[in-house]
């Protein structure tokens, strides 16, 4: 889906919702439910979320060994930056639209080495840099 798509759909009303989404350190969807209007108007460029998201176990505990999130050094934000390639509407979700987000570093925008998508990316690079693709 376009964002001129998304935009379309949401002026003819069949789009009302889109939630932004970063991979945790688990696999699930971790994010923000935004109105469209707004996300067209405020949050395509990026959004932010808590840092804790990327440094947590399966019962949302943190997980000691992180130098960017502990009790010791705080917890701060991520940019959250929507990659519009994967913009999709979510068929079991009536009018909603859900895109994935690179998370970068709040101060350098730097992808956070240890997020899930910056692995994955890290990982087609050195597949692509041998010879191979994925």
């Amino acid at each position: 889906m376009s964002v001129e798509q998304l935009a379309q759909d949401v002026k003819e009303g069949r789009i009302d919702t889109v939630l932004a989404c970063q991979i945790d350190m688990q696999g699930r969807l971790m994010g923000k439910r935004f109105q469209a209007e707004f996300f067209l108007e405020s949050a395509i460029d990026e959004t932010h979320s808590c840092n804790y998201l990327q440094a947590t176990d399966m019962e949302m505990e943190t997980v000691e060994g992180y130098k960017s999130t502990s009790w010791e050094a705080g917890y701060g934000d991520y940019v959250m930056k929507p990659d519009l390639a994967t913009l999709r509407r979510l068929p079991w979700l009536e009018g909603t639209a859900l895109v994935l987000c690179d998370v970068l570093d709040h101060h350098t925008h730097e992808e956070v080495p240890h997020s899930p998508r910056a692995v994955l990316k890290k990982q087609v690079r050195r597949l692509q840099d041998n010879g191979f693709k994925a």
